[in-house]
């Protein structure tokens, strides 16, 4: 007998078993659902408590409420979209997104609606980059890499298909009674909260960024094969014979409030007062983020009316200029002209480390040297250049300038501005707009140094403002209903040359400056500036219109 065959094996114990969770798929969505209404959901849950323990009076099971509808809510999304074979790829996917929408709410206070998916989906890489910082990684091992890891360890046992049907029915049945509960018994409370503070319902997640992503994506992929439409044929230059410069600056994130101009503590524009600029201090954005702003205020669209898809998908301020004979350059040293100029000449200042850039970014300086080229080559009589800053964009205020123009300190030399002391904040952020400043009044100068045959003239705006810590808000790109007036609230001047035949210092000097203005009246304003005779003008949207002797001949 073989001794060895009767002495019984001991196997060796599987200890990755040890490290299972097993649950029903019921299970494994109530707790899913909990995870996103406990946690993920903060910041709709503290505005939520915030708003109605702010009333004069309210009820504790209302608040109480709250969580619950918000937890059958949830439970109801991820009975649907948990399938059998997609459920944890979907809930990694969900987790993923949602840890990084999360932490931008927390701490920049961040609403991920339809612009601001737009803006994330047309954001550079380079750009994005500067958002990375210590505290973001540690927060995505906290709150993506820990409960990814987690799920992965979760085993879940599904019945039979019919079984599991059932099952899950019952659940969104119960979830749907007790939701018919809340809403019988506390109605009028959730229509009035609703009503007063119409960005809640923006902050819950997933819901918000999905539906924002959705209508997105359906934009750009159903809606690709939009005829172009010409909104003017025949525009045509009023004065064909002159000799006429304009430059268009599009500044970046530079709020009216921290302008000297606008009535500031601080000199930000000690550069350009000495060539005596016109400065409008009631300007309204057209959005509170460039891919919507930039494309809106060279549209014939509106603010109320605006329509992305449409406004690329037509001429523009940009085309009927080149249309009508002048010659277009756009100079970008931002992350693109938003499909403004992709029918004219136009450039993007390289990134190769050298004096003003660091591989990544540029000084707005760099500007200069393309336009003086410009300025040395004008091949026709008329010459529009549009030069696109990248001014004060955020986080990383504090790479938007020379170490030599660091003016107001301490300053806050990190990404997550959060973390700086408001004073830092502040002081950096001047420093951007000082050093903006200082490149327009140079671009100022260089129209300056042409002959004085050549008629010459130059309009700065912001496409939007910036928050800077006030009410927890950083950054921009809040929905426009509910954005401070810090992102709203933008700066407009416009220059014109002593010597100008047709738009006269002493016009601009007498315009109101103090009426309510905004990216509305830069299309019709630059038809006029640039001498254009076009059907589109409008002489009500015309800054200037009192400044050209008879506005109408701009108007076919």
């Amino acid at each position: 007998m073989n001794i060895l065959s009767q002495i019984p094996v001991q196997k060796k114990p599987n200890r990755s078993k040890r490290f299972y969770i097993h649950c029903s798929a019921n299970a494994f969505v109530v707790m899913i659902a909990c995870y996103y209404c406990l946690v993920i959901n903060i910041p709709f849950i503290q505005g939520s408590f915030s708003a109605i323990t702010s009333l004069a009076s309210f009820s504790w099971l209302f608040l109480l409420s709250v969580p619950l509808l918000l937890l059958c809510l949830l439970i109801i999304f991820f009975s649907i979209v948990s399938v059998r074979w997609l459920l944890k790829p979907i809930n990694y996917l969900l987790l993923i997104i949602s840890s990084g929408v999360l932490y931008g709410s927390l701490s920049y206070g961040v609403v991920f609606d339809y612009s601001m998916i737009q803006n994330t989906f047309e954001t550079d890489s380079s750009e994005a980059l500067n958002y990375l910082n210590p505290q973001l990684i540690g927060f995505l091992l906290l709150f993506c890499a820990l409960p990814v890891f987690i799920l992965s360890k979760v085993k879940i046992h599904f019945a039979r298909p019919h079984q599991e049907a059932i099952s899950r029915i019952k659940l969104i049945v119960a979830c749907c009674l007790l939701i018919a509960l809340v809403v019988v018994n506390f109605y009028a409370d959730y229509a009035a909260t609703g009503r007063n503070n119409r960005i809640l319902k923006k902050e819950i997640i997933p819901f918000q960024y999905l539906s924002s992503g959705y209508k997105y994506m359906r934009d750009q992929l159903l809606y690709t094969n939009i005829k172009f439409k010409n909104i003017d044929t025949i525009p045509t230059l009023i004065a064909p014979t002159t000799t006429s410069v304009t430059v268009i600056v599009v500044g970046e994130t530079a709020r009216a409030d921290n302008f000297a101009y606008q009535g500031y503590k601080r000199n930000t524009n000690p550069y350009t007062q000495k060539h005596n600029v016109t400065y409008f201090n009631n300007v309204a954005s057209c959005g509170t983020a460039t891919a919507v702003s930039v494309p809106c205020m060279f549209s014939l669209q509106t603010h109320d009316n605006f329509d992305r898809l449409a406004a690329d998908n037509q001429q523009n301020l940009i085309d009927l200029a080149q249309q009508a004979g002048s010659d277009v350059l756009w100079v970008d040293n931002n992350s693109g002209c938003k499909n403004v100029c992709t029918r004219v000449v136009n450039i993007n200042i390289p990134t190769a480390a050298s004096a003003l850039c660091d591989g990544k970014y540029c000084f707005d300086e760099a500007l200069i040297a393309p336009l003086k080229r410009k300025l040395a080559n004008l091949s026709q009589a008329n010459t529009v250049i549009v030069l696109h800053m990248m001014g004060s964009h955020g986080p990383t205020y504090f790479k938007r300038y020379p170490e030599k123009f660091k003016q107001f300190t301490p300053t806050c030399d990190r990404s997550d501005i959060q973390n700086c002391s408001l004073d830092e904040l502040v002081n950096t952020y001047d420093n951007t707009i000082a050093y903006s400043d200082f490149v327009n009044a140079q671009v100022i100068d260089q129209l300056k140094a042409l002959p004085n045959n050549i008629d010459k003239q130059f309009l700065y705006v912001s496409d939007h403002g910036e928050s800077l810590g006030e009410a927890g808000a950083y950054l921009h790109g809040f929905p426009y209903s509910f954005a401070p007036s810090t992102q709203t609230h933008v700066p407009l001047y416009m220059w014109a040359d002593e010597h100008n035949q047709r738009i006269t210092n002493t016009c601009l000097a007498n315009l109101d400056t103090r009426a309510a203005r905004s990216h509305n009246n830069i299309f019709h304003t630059l038809l006029n500036l640039i001498g254009i005779k076009s059907k589109t003008y409008q002489a009500s949207l015309d800054l200037l219109a009192r400044c050209q002797t008879t506005p109408s001949e701009i108007k076919l």
